[in-house]
């Protein structure tokens, strides 16, 4: 079998001697051989001599690190994606049961389309009818609750997950939830309604300690939020996991260290998720000159996750088949009126509208927008087609492309430290498991 090194291989050697990194982005495989094993590899690719460790070349053609010499990965990667993009087998919807929020955070994205009503029965009626006619064929109904805020309208909620549910019984359809909150009002006895409706997690934000969370972070009427956010984080604690986003810039980064330190001396580690979100500035809502390039988000945010010690699993670079819903064609947004949109950066705003759930089998009304989302091939731009991180990234943000905005993988400036860092955490994970199992 004639071979030739993938296109995707990273290889470092930073863990000492007799030990080499090889991370592969397009199967997602890393692995740590042998110098020995390492130099069979290198003197194949320069020379043609035969690898003699059989057990390590099963294992390189298995990982991707070697691939048959006539495999075009260019062409299996846009298989992937297109296979991603237009999967059948999940139905994705993220949902807004309302567009009135309780909070005036200064870098919303959504300021200026905010609203102040719930979603109507007959609304909630046609988005039922919308999931009925779309399910057949569907393995899965994924929901995303988002907003405005989306706890503000838990009776749309709890009508909504009830029907849907059941409709996924009686289809024998798998249902997952989840929920995008601002935390304010999610106290004890909505955390465990929640979970009765199959949310198996909520992302909560906090920016750091009580005097900065408050100044960004507001009530409508300019009273702070940090303690009742905390005073909920507590008495949820061990109902649904929390995954803790810690918006950042250069106002407030040194802050996501007292946010952290909260939940290690509460011993909420075990059940809450920190980790850094990017404030970026949408609809030019923010100014800019706050934001971190993408080069330094990923700088800090190594360091934050090395500080603490949070896996690093959970940045581990995986190979994608699209990149979020806006590309993916079984997935919408859908807002407190029908309103359709393909990514949530664009609710609220008129001119991103695609269609609206309420028009019945008219329901899409503008294509436009469904094309530069999801038509898009990083493999024929050159500062993609030849990127090593293109399995993973798949060309970026489509919202930030199409904005003109900066589109790269944040992990791609610091490629080596996470995978080295990752790849120490997995060892001594390992090790653990080891010693616990003799």
């Amino acid at each position: 079998m004639n071979l030739k090194q993938s296109e995707y291989n990273f290889v470092y050697d930073d863990l000492g001697k007799d030990q080499i990194v090889i991370y592969n982005s397009f199967t997602g495989a890393l692995a740590v051989v042998k110098e020995q094993q390492y130099k069979q590899f290198t003197d194949y690719l320069a020379t043609g001599k035969e690898i003699e460790d059989k057990a390590f070349l099963e294992n390189a053609l298995k990982c991707g690190y070697l691939v048959p010499k006539d495999i075009d990965e260019h062409f299996l990667i846009k298989t992937r994606m297109m296979q991603g993009r237009y999967n059948k087998n999940i139905l994705s919807l993220t949902i807004a049961p309302t567009m009135a929020c309780n909070f005036r955070c200064v870098y919303c994205f959504e300021q200026g389309y905010y609203g102040n009503k719930l979603m109507d029965e007959n609304t909630q009626e046609n988005l039922i009818k919308f999931i009925e006619k779309h399910i057949n064929g569907v393995k899965l109904l994924n929901i995303t609750w988002f907003g405005g805020e989306p706890l503000l309208g838990m009776p749309v909620i709890e009508n909504l997950s009830e029907k849907m549910i059941a409709l996924c019984e009686e289809k024998q359809v798998k249902y997952s939830a989840n929920i995008i909150t601002n935390g304010y009002l999610l106290t004890k006895n909505i955390a465990q309604k929640l979970k009765e409706y199959r949310v198996t997690f909520a992302q909560v934000t906090v920016d750091g300690s009580k005097e900065i969370h408050d100044a960004r972070r507001p009530l409508a009427n300019g009273q702070g939020t940090y303690d009742v956010i905390m005073k909920n984080m507590l008495e949820i604690n061990g109902i649904l996991q929390i995954r803790l986003r810690i918006n950042v810039d250069y106002e407030n980064i040194y802050e996501a260290d007292k946010v952290v330190d909260f939940l290690k001396d509460n011993n909420m580690l075990n059940t809450v998720y920190p980790y850094l979100g990017l404030v970026i500035s949408y609809n030019n809502n923010y100014q800019e000159d706050r934001c971190f390039s993408d080069k330094m988000y990923s700088k800090y945010n190594l360091e934050f996750l090395k500080k603490h010690n949070i896996p690093l699993q959970t940045t581990y670079p995986k190979p994608r088949g699209n990149y979020c819903l806006s590309d993916f064609n079984n997935g919408w947004v859908i807002d407190d009126v029908g309103n359709m949109y393909k990514c949530w950066n664009d609710i609220g705003v008129p001119e991103k509208v695609v269609g609206n759930i309420n028009l019945g089998n008219h329901y899409l009304q503008r294509t436009d927008l469904l094309r530069e989302y999801s038509s898009f091939d990083p493999i024929t731009y050159d500062e993609c087609k030849d990127c090593k991180m293109l399995p993973v990234c798949l060309g970026g943000c489509p919202h930030n492309r199409m904005d003109g905005r900066r589109i790269c993988e944040q992990r791609r400036f610091y490629m080596q430290e996470y995978l080295v860092e990752c790849t120490k955490s997995l060892i001594a994970q390992k090790n653990i498991k080891t010693v616990n199992n003799r």
